[in-house]
């Protein structure tokens, strides 16, 4: 018992210790009031605590039974002190205010009804409304939509679910994918975009069991090598270099598809040099890497162009490119061309803009996560046609269906987990913050890293999302068909925020209901941050895409009603 009382008088020394410096250290801190009484009592259990020493000193040629409730007396003492110090920190640390946490869900709740009615107000414009339960008009790929972002949504309310969410959001698009296939071979059409959509989906499949493998290794790890490259170049001594040459190869597949974005259309001015700056990035990108790289020994050149220099220059294009975008929007008058063309220039300007910082941002796995989502997003484009009744080329007749964007935002989550990012802090690529740079700055650190983490699963879907119009209906140059490019291209968006609301709604719930579980703070905190930011990201996203895609088009409407009026 002796030395039981010597190990809590240690202990309790040391919760004494640690308290006083993280009241001192610390904004919030304690209360002087709680420090004080934790102060009496430490006080009155080290005045025990001599007390006892002088007895077992007194009686200590006599019988041990003497000293016993000195003993049991500073147990009882040290034990009141310890346990006063845990309800005070329970009380401090994990307390929640369910007033303000009711009032954030509330919040959300009122998103997500104020996304259905701006959703049902299209379908009014359009002169229909949404089916009632007893219709049996509801396509099957509308059902799947729903039910994949249910189950996805409920899933955040499992801990397991939200450790394999990675593997959720690619199970559920290969369920989609399926749905696809039956329709492909139903209506003997597109199935080489079906088989293909599938495969894409393998892929990602198992270069998301390889990205995992990161997590196992501490962040140092997490360089410009994607781990996939990494498992196959272990197979076999022909695929040492492959890590190299494939980005290279990646690399020059985007340069070609973008020179021939810009060969097959009468692209505008403004949007025509923006390609252009990006196809330029992209060729500093791959003299970076070889640069870098161990099968070109260049020292020489190296040293004189340096580390820092390449990187540098490509953020300064892509700002500048950015710019150019903006200014052009405001001040420059853009050619009479098809509506269709005009939109999807414009769409691919604005991704190309883009694509060179979240590309080296990503490292070598950056070309190929670009390839698979054009591939991805190509199947989506070509494979919503399936859905689609023969009647639905005429204006007027149903709203967009729910599938190609409800793949389009699961394909987004699978290209985050792909690309080696899970939702903890640890899952952060600390190194793409430093590409281009040597010091530290708070400010170009937190957007680099922004940009990295959210890249493919943000910033080059929502800014992309205009493709899924363009690929539906041949639009022509008449104010009819703009109303109604504008009305479906918002109608997109609200989905699309639609579904973004909804699961972070659900990780609202799943850390109100797990607030008290062992791993509120290394799990489903850290999975609220992420959902948090990420929407609050993609907002403010689909409000700049919304000045870039619809202003022109608004403008250009209202100018054809004057002009038939």
């Amino acid at each position: 018992m002796q030395n039981y009382v010597n190990v809590l008088c240690i202990n309790s020394w040391q919760v004494k210790r640690y308290i006083d410096v993280y009241s001192t250290s610390s904004v919030i801190g304690f209360s002087s009031e709680d420090l004080l009484h934790v102060a009496e009592m430490y006080t009155k259990a080290e005045d025990i605590w001599s007390h006892s020493v002088r007895k077992l000193l007194l009686y200590k040629n006599e019988s041990c039974y003497r000293s016993l409730p000195a003993i049991e007396k500073q147990i009882d003492a040290y034990y009141n002190f310890l346990a006063s110090v845990a309800e005070l920190a329970r009380s401090k640390w994990t307390e929640f205010n369910l007033k303000m946490m009711g009032v954030g869900f509330s919040i959300m709740l009122a998103s997500l009804f104020i996304h259905f009615l701006a959703i049902k107000k299209v379908n009014k414009l359009h002169g229909i409304s949404f089916p009632s339960p007893g219709v049996s008009e509801i396509s099957l790929g509308f059902i799947v939509a729903l039910f994949v972002v249910a189950i996805r949504a409920f899933s955040f309310l499992s801990n397991s679910y939200i450790l394999e969410e990675g593997k959720v959001a690619i199970f559920l698009l290969a369920t989609t994918g399926i749905l696809n296939l039956r329709n492909s071979i139903m209506k003997r059409k597109m199935l080489l975009e079906a088989v293909v959509f599938l495969l894409l989906i393998s892929i990602l499949r198992f270069s998301l069991e390889l990205g995992l493998s990161k997590q196992a290794v501490n962040s140092a790890f997490i360089n410009i090598y994607p781990s996939w490259m990494l498992g196959i170049a272990k197979v076999h001594p022909i695929f040492v270099h492959m890590d190299e040459i494939l980005p290279m190869l990646a690399l020059v597949l985007l340069v070609y598809f973008l020179y021939k974005s810009i060969a097959g259309s009468s692209c505008w001015g403004i949007l025509k040099y923006a390609i252009m700056g990006t196809i330029l990035s992209h060729v500093l990108i791959a003299v970076h890497w070889a640069l870098e790289s161990n099968l070109l020994s260049l020292p020489p050149v190296r040293e004189v162009v340096g580390r820092n220099g390449i990187p540098q220059i490509i953020y300064a294009i892509g700002i500048g490119l950015l710019a150019l975008l903006a200014l052009g929007q405001l001040f420059i008058e853009e050619k009479p061309l098809d509506c269709k063309e005009c939109l999807v220039m414009k769409t691919v300007a604005m991704l190309s803009a883009w694509s060179s910082t979240v590309i080296i941002l990503s490292g070598k796995q950056g070309p190929l996560v670009a390839l698979a989502s054009i591939i991805g997003g190509w199947c989506i484009m070509r494979l919503q046609d399936l859905e689609q009744d023969a009647k639905d080329g005429a204006i007027g007749n149903l709203a967009f269906h729910p599938l190609p964007v409800t793949q389009w935002s699961l394909l987004a989550m699978c290209l985050f987990f792909c690309t080696g990012h899970w939702c903890a802090f640890d899952g952060l690529r600390y190194g793409a913050a430093f590409i281009g740079f040597d010091e530290f700055n708070l400010i170009r650190q937190a957007i680099l890293l922004t940009i990295d983490t959210f890249g493919f699963s943000h910033i080059l879907p929502i800014f992309g999302l205009p493709f899924l119009i363009a690929r539906q209906y041949p639009f022509s140059q008449t104010n009819k068909r703009k109303r109604f490019l504008l009305m479906k291209l918002s109608q997109v968006y609200l989905m699309y925020g639609l579904i973004m609301a909804t699961t972070v709604t659900f990780t609202i719930i799943c850390v109100t209901i797990q607030r008290r579980h062992l791993m509120v703070w290394g799990l489903f905190a850290p999975k609220f941050v992420f959902d948090v930011v990420g929407l609050i990201l993609a907002d403010i996203l689909i409000f700049f895409a919304s000045l870039y895609y619809f202003s022109r088009v608004e403008d250009d409407t209202l100018q054809d009603q004057m002009t038939e009026k």
